[in-house]
């Protein structure tokens, strides 16, 4: 008797062995084409991966071309057209010290490069994303994000027109920041910032990601989601452009060590280094 019953205990265990495996290779399975049909239902809209030299094309950017960031107390910081090319299969955004640009008394400017799809291309919801390697040196940022509907437009808590920075990257340490503003640049300005520490983003190329839908902004940077928000009240319903930039401030909130930190001119130049960036709907 004591043999039929451990015979018959040890059936069980096999028989509940083989089931629990076969129950998880159907998980796995049901997974694995959960993820395929997610991945499939991903169609390209966009893409540039920079392969050519010189000036990046001009049938998908606009490059610009102003005064950025002007400090009546200290060096401006301009965006100019020479700052941003093409060379060893990237998108180079350079930063700078230049010749004073203007008619005030600094003894010097800064200039970097940037770019914007504006009226190029332009899309409401979808995937996008940027595949980079960030600046080395403090005192200048670089980012990729999008400029949705109306931002200046004050109201509607920013469904009618949002600022979505899908990532801001400094030269110095390991923090990054991901944030959406709305309400315009003044007094009704409203944001949520979302800084994010101890990240290992400083050596190497790595991508960045924004999924855009009506009810959400997920974020990701490496393929890990970072964050996920609805806005103000709502997700933005107008279509959006891309912009790839580098941005360098003198002013003492921007050049501050909670931010880019302070520009030196024996800094630079410097370099933020694009590979590609690819939209999906």
């Amino acid at each position: 008797m004591y043999s039929k019953h451990r015979t018959s205990a040890l059936f069980l265990v096999i028989l509940n062995l083989v089931c629990i495996s076969n129950s998880s290779n159907a998980q796995q399975k049901i997974e694995q084409k959960s993820t395929a049909a997610i991945e499939k239902k991903w169609e390209l809209t966009f893409s540039d991966e920079f392969n050519g030299v010189g000036v990046p094309d001009p049938s998908k950017w606009n490059t610009r071309e102003y005064n950025r960031r002007n400090n009546i107390n200290g060096p401006d910081g301009w965006w100019s057209k020479e700052d941003s090319y093409m060379e060893n299969g990237n998108l180079v955004i350079r930063v700078r010290a230049i010749p004073n640009k203007n008619d005030d008394n600094d003894s010097i400017d800064y200039s970097c490069g940037a770019l914007d799809s504006k009226g190029k291309f332009e899309q409401l919801y979808g995937k996008f994303e940027i595949r980079c390697k960030l600046p080395k040196k403090q005192g200048w940022w670089s980012a990729f994000w999008m400029m949705q509907g109306q931002v200046n437009q004050v109201g509607n808590d920013g469904v009618d027109g949002t600022e979505v920075d899908i990532f801001e990257g400094f030269g110095w340490g390991n923090k990054l920041n991901q944030a959406i503003h709305w309400d315009g640049y003044g007094k009704d300005h409203k944001k949520i910032p979302h800084p994010i520490y101890d990240l290992n983003i400083s050596e190497g190329f790595h991508t960045f990601t924004l999924i855009w839908t009506p009810e959400v902004y997920k974020f990701y940077v490496d393929g890990e989601e970072t964050w996920s928000t609805s806005g103000g009240a709502g997700v933005c319903n107008q279509l959006g452009h891309l912009l790839i930039t580098g941005e360098i401030s003198t002013d003492k909130f921007l050049s501050g060590n909670k931010w880019a930190n302070e520009p030196k001119p024996a800094l630079f130049p410097d370099y933020f280094l694009v590979d590609w960036v690819k939209v999906y709907k």
